[in-house]
C-alpha cells in the first residue's frame, strides 16, 4: 500500500558534468547561475517558483575524476532536453526513490550524506539578530539537533569542510555560505520526519545546493 508521503514521485537525476563545457564552468563559478540552469529544467509555475512547486533541491560533488550533480525533485523529473550541448560528460542516471523512502522505517540503520551551511543566531540588545557560521564540534552539534528533528540517530558523523558556495544577490553583492558536509551511520526513529527532511531540504541555502539529504540501507562489511 502506497502512504500519503510517498503518493507523490519523488525524482533523482544523477548528472555527470564535462569538464570541457563552457557552460559548466561559467555554472560552477556562481552558484545563482547554477540555480538558474537547475531552475529551467522544470517548466513554470503560475505565481509560484520551480524549486518550491517541485521541492527542487541539489548538491555538487567534486571529485578527483571529475564533478557530479545530483537534482531532487518531487512530481516530475528533469528535462534533459532543456540542458545545453556537451553539458553532460555521460548519460543521465534517473532513480525514482519511493521505494527507498517505503522501506526507510524506524529501526532500520542508513548511511546518509548532507552539505549543510550550520549557523546560530546571535542576538544583540537593540539590533536584528546576526548568522554565524558554526565549525568544528559546534558543527556536530548543530547536525546532532537537526538529524533528531529529521528522524535520525546518529551513529556515526564524519564532517568534512567544503569550498564555500559562492553566489550573487539580487542586490549584486556576492554571497558567501560556508559548507560542511556530514557523512555518517543513523538509525531511523521516525519514519514522516525523515520522508519530510529529505523531501523538503535541511537548513540555510536550499536555493544554492545545500540541504539535500541523501540516504542509502547500510550493510554491514
Amino acid at each position: 500500500m502506497t502512504t500519503a508521503a510517498t503518493a507523490t514521485t519523488v525524482h533523482l537525476a544523477r548528472i555527470t558534468l564535462n569538464p570541457r563545457s563552457r557552460n559548466v564552468h561559467n555554472d560552477l563559478r556562481d552558484h545563482t547561475a547554477l540555480h538558474r540552469r537547475i531552475s529551467a529544467l522544470f517548466p513554470d509555475q503560475a505565481g509560484t517558483s520551480p524549486r518550491t512547486a517541485h521541492n527542487i533541491l541539489y548538491r555538487l560533488e567534486r571529485e578527483q575524476t571529475g564533478a557530479r550533480l545530483l537534482i531532487q525533485s518531487t512530481g516530475i523529473a528533469i528535462n534533459r532536453n532543456a540542458l545545453p550541448a556537451n553539458y553532460t560528460a555521460t548519460d543521465i542516471d534517473y532513480r525514482e526513490l519511493n521505494p527507498l523512502l517505503d522501506w526507510a522505517t524506524p529501526g532500520r540503520t542508513i548511511r546518509y550524506r548532507i552539505d549543510a551551511n550550520p549557523l546560530k543566531t546571535e542576538f544583540i540588545p537593540g539590533r536584528r539578530g546576526r548568522r554565524v557560521p558554526l565549525t568544528g564540534e559546534a558543527a556536530l552539534t548543530w547536525w546532532e539537533r537537526k538529524a533528531a528533528h529529521a528522524g535520525l540517530t546518529p551513529q556515526l558523523i564524519l564532517d568534512t569542510p567544503q569550498p564555500p558556495v559562492l553566489a550573487t544577490r539580487g542586490d549584486k553583492k556576492r554571497a558567501r555560505l560556508n559548507v560542511t558536509r556530514f557523512d555518517g551511520i543513523a538509525t531511523i526513529t521516525d519514519t514522516h520526519a525523515l520522508r519530510q527532511a529529505i523531501t523538503t531540504g535541511i537548513g540555510q541555502g536550499r536555493a544554492y545546493g545545500l540541504g539535500l539529504l541523501s540516504i542509502a540501507p547500510h550493510r554491514e562489511q
